[in-house]
């Protein structure tokens, strides 16, 4: 699975614990800077995150995805719904700051790289 990329992250990170660092080191996680203000309040540009690709999705995560139509751009949104056919609805904690499923539909779990 390719890591995020595009304007939105930038990979580095200080606060993340020895066993994040050394996950990061053999890139079983990644390490994300937020910009933009679609996660506020819950994460403000400038937070740092790690991503774990392998972890489980439900409702209620917060995950970074490819976007549907501009797969050069990352997206970082909460899943909203897990619908039957196994697609995720995403949607911004900042509605009016936020393109999400509102916008674009829901996401196969391919276009989900990981869990924050």
């Amino acid at each position: 699975m390719a890591r995020p990329y595009g304007r939105a992250f930038l990979l580095m990170i200080r606060d993340a614990t020895l066993i994040d660092h050394v996950l990061i080191m053999i890139r079983r996680r990644s390490e994300i800077l937020i910009e933009g203000d679609s996660m506020l309040p819950v994460l403000a540009s400038g937070d740092r995150v790690v991503v774990d690709s392998v972890a489980e999705l439900s409702k209620g995560d917060i995950v970074v995805a490819f976007h549907p139509y501009k797969k050069s751009i990352s997206i970082v949104k909460r899943i909203a719904e897990t619908q039957p056919d196994g697609r995720f609805v995403l949607l911004g904690e900042n509605p009016s700051e936020s393109t999400d499923s509102r916008q674009f539909g829901s996401v196969t779990r391919k276009d989900i790289y990981g869990k924050v």
